[in-house]
């Protein structure tokens, strides 16, 4: 009678289950596509990793299209040339002021 209960039938379906599981997730990972998309010279994770480098280095997010600022020489030490202090489009900074002088 011992050997016909159903104590830890569920425990043994879990593990079977996890066992498909992490096989998927191991089979999909070393698969072509995702070393293509993710790999070290993937494409998607090269895009990655250019546009936060930029949006690092300048405090502003990098546009594809064309129509973003232009990268800055890395050994500009001028802080006031700096893209993220200068606004080119509006001549001032990014940053705000006082409306009307100090007196």
């Amino acid at each position: 009678m011992a050997i016909k209960n159903q104590h830890g039938q569920t425990m043994v379906e879990y593990i079977l289950l996890l066992a498909v599981v992490v096989s998927l997730v191991l089979t999909f990972y070393n698969s072509a596509a995702y070393k293509r998309l993710f790999g070290s010279g993937g494409g998607f994770g090269v895009k990655i990793k250019k546009d936060s480098e930029f949006a690092y280095r300048h405090a502003f997010l990098f546009k594809g299209d064309g129509t973003g600022e232009a990268d800055i020489a890395a050994d500009n030490k001028e802080g006031a040339e700096h893209p993220s202090y200068k606004d080119t489009r509006n001549s001032g900074t990014r940053f705000f002021g006082p409306k009307d002088p100090y007196q």
